[in-house]
């Protein structure tokens, strides 16, 4: 059975500022890639949710298929979009920090017109519970083209040390 080997490729700090952050330069060495996202918004702003966006890409190239449960409600969605939609904390509301993560692994990211693969991320609920979502991906521009950067978009400016860090992945 092969061995995954992970390398590390980069990783991109948020200052605090900012609702976006950008890992850029992702070098197009490696078989697969695994992108990790953790954020973390201040007590002030309630919910909270992001966008994926690869490449800068914008289009209409991004295609998710997601189930996932919040507190006791199960819930299931599908749908093309121009990003992929993260929701990493939704309550228990204003006066809380809302903080969460996001685990994406993506297929042929150096070479394929397409980059299909999965993402599972956590949040809070209004139960103040902790929620869960799993979905399959896929990110199919127009033509071939490497992933070399991806950008996570908050709601609300994302606390001082939130960050994306990629992993190249190989198979021996």
């Amino acid at each position: 059975m092969a061995t995954a080997t992970y390398k590390f490729l980069g990783k991109v700090t948020a200052d605090g500022s900012s609702t976006v952050m950008t890992l850029s330069g992702i070098p197009q060495t490696h078989r697969d890639i695994e992108i990790i996202f953790q954020a973390k918004t201040g007590t002030s702003n309630g919910a909270a949710g992001a966008d994926i966006t690869l490449n800068g890409d914008t289009g209409s190239n991004y295609r998710q298929n997601g189930w996932g449960i919040n507190g006791t409600t199960q819930l299931g969605n599908a749908q093309a979009t121009t990003h992929f939609d993260i929701n990493y904390g939704s309550g228990p509301g204003t006066g809380s920090e809302m903080m969460g993560w996001c685990r994406m692994y993506l297929l042929n990211y150096a070479n394929a017109v397409d980059h299909p693969g999965w993402y599972m991320n956590s949040s809070w609920d209004n139960y103040t519970t902790g929620a869960q979502w799993w979905s399959g991906a896929l990110y199919n521009p127009s033509s071939a083209a490497a992933i070399t950067s991806v950008t996570w978009t908050a709601v609300y400016t994302l606390e001082a040390n939130c960050s994306i860090a990629a992993y190249g992945i190989d198979y021996s």
